[in-house]
């Protein structure tokens, strides 16, 4: 045997019989201290604190992926006859104006109630039983404690709110109660959690109940709030347990849980109708987003413009993608210019007091991966945050592959790799007839009726890039006036 290995066999079996030895008297110190702890526990006579609520109001923000802003690309529209595309639009690379969700998972509103434990009118005296048993439990989840549990369930929708009541059911396999909390909340409606029991009560926003949306909202199952013991034995318990899990002895006080609700309703958003007469029609190659720009300023209660004149705003307007130059420079026959950057676009709206945001819905990538690319999965959060805003009463343009709108509205025009080159207005979503509604400047007329699949297609070029744009709030002084 080598002297050398056999001596370090010999300091490790030592160093584990000390580490043991230690946890051992440890054990026994936090057992004796505990029987300290649950005397005056048993006897303490005050009354627990009364329920509290809090809340907070809706919100739209992010989801499960994080999204991302536009990338650099320059995307041309080709000049064509009227049944082929012309685009003109160029996914920007500055971050100005871009709004990036915070996988964000998702914001909505949150109430929590404590239940109220009623005050005993004497002290009770614990049994040497009880309290063998509680400082059992408190040594099995301070160094073996048992991961918990969910299995939630769900009512229908009921009454004129189409209000959904359900429950976490959470089991906390350590024999403590469990307790629960809203980590994520949902985006489009507004959710009450009591945090003993997890029973749970969500309504969707006032606009999103005739329509109908899916919603989700993330809870946390905890086992370890109530184990916890206070004071420093509280700290040195907090040290064991934390050392026990890291060595995998222990599982995680926490788990979390997705809760999706589906609210039923007609499937149809936005106003197409009321919006067909804001459609402009597109003459020039590469003009798209000035086009949409129009079509969204008179939308939210701005000056009509035709397509010479929004055409000479933009090329009077300083760009802040490229500050040396204006937003739009000419068409691409006499400039070679691909059209006007999306960010661009974004920041003209602002000029017209409308307030604007761009966002796509993909994952950045990690340090040396190839960048990633939308996926179908993604573009249903993109499409459902698109039917909020239309229930809400705002207006929303999406970047599209020009050549596939034109041949999801029923027509066939060759097209190459999809390409993100055109700016649309989107008007209306029904879904019960499978329909987009469209103010595309290259198809013939207002709220032109596209295939939701074909829609999805041309838009998942541009990693569903949207901009959400409402007319911004008047100033104090203003509103005073």
């Amino acid at each position: 045997m080598n002297y050398s290995t056999g001596q370090t066999r010999r300091r490790r079996a030592a160093h584990k019989f000390a580490a043991w030895l230690a946890a051992g008297t440890i054990t026994a110190g936090l057992g004796v201290a505990m029987v300290g702890g649950t005397a005056v526990a048993y006897a303490d006579t005050g009354s627990a604190g009364s329920p509290s609520h809090s809340a907070s109001d809706t919100s739209n923000s992010s989801s499960s992926k994080r999204d991302s802003t536009g990338s650099s690309r320059r995307a041309v529209g080709k000049p064509s006859p009227k049944v082929k595309a012309t685009g003109g639009a160029v996914i920007s690379p500055s971050a100005q104006g871009l709004a990036t969700p915070t996988d964000s998972k998702p914001s909505l509103s949150l109430v929590t109630t404590d239940a109220t434990a009623k005050a005993s009118a004497t002290p009770k005296i614990p049994t040497v039983q009880s309290v063998l048993s509680d400082i059992a439990r408190q040594i099995d989840y301070t160094f073996f404690n048992k991961a918990p549990t969910a299995s939630p369930t769900q009512d229908a929708q009921a009454g004129v709110n189409k209000q959904v009541d359900g429950a976490v059911n959470g089991s906390s396999n350590n024999g403590f109660d469990p307790t629960y909390t809203v980590t994520e909340k949902p985006k489009y409606g507004t959710v009450t959690l009591d945090p003993r029991t997890g029973q749970y009560t969500y309504v969707a926003r006032d606009e999103l109940i005739t329509p109908g949306i899916t919603d989700q909202f993330t809870v946390s199952v905890s086992n370890g709030a109530a184990a916890k013991l206070p004071g420093l034995l509280g700290q040195l318990q907090f040290v064991l347990h934390s050392m026990a899990v890291a060595l995998g002895v222990a599982k995680p006080d926490t788990i979390e849980k997705d809760i999706v609700v589906k609210i039923s309703g007609t499937g149809k958003y936005g106003t197409p109708a009321d919006q067909a007469q804001y459609w402009l029609e597109q003459t020039i190659d590469n003009d798209c987003v000035l086009i949409a720009d129009a079509a969204i300023i008179a939308q939210l209660g701005g000056p009509k413009f035709t397509e010479d004149e929004i055409v000479a705003i933009g090329k009077s307007t300083p760009s802040v993608v490229d500050p040396t130059k204006p937003i739009y420079v000419g068409t691409k026959a006499d400039t070679g210019s691909g059209g006007v950057y999306t960010n661009d676009g974004v920041a003209l709206l602002k000029k017209y007091g409308i307030d604007a945001t761009y966002t796509s819905y993909v994952d950045d990538p990690e340090p040396g991966e190839a960048p990633n690319k939308a996926t179908q999965v993604d573009g249903q959060r993109a499409l459902a945050d698109v039917e909020a805003a239309l229930a809400a009463g705002k207006a929303v343009a999406v970047v599209v592959d020009a050549g596939l709108i034109v041949n999801a509205s029923g027509q066939n025009v060759e097209t190459p790799a999809p390409e993100a080159n055109h700016w649309v207005v989107v008007t209306g979503v029904d879904i019960s007839t499978g329909k987009i509604y469209l103010n595309d400047g290259n198809l013939t007329g207002g709220s032109a009726p596209v295939s939701v699949a074909g829609f999805m297609w041309s838009w998942q070029s541009s990693d569903f890039g949207v901009i959400v744009a409402s007319k911004a709030p008047a100033p104090a002084a203003a509103i005073a006036a």
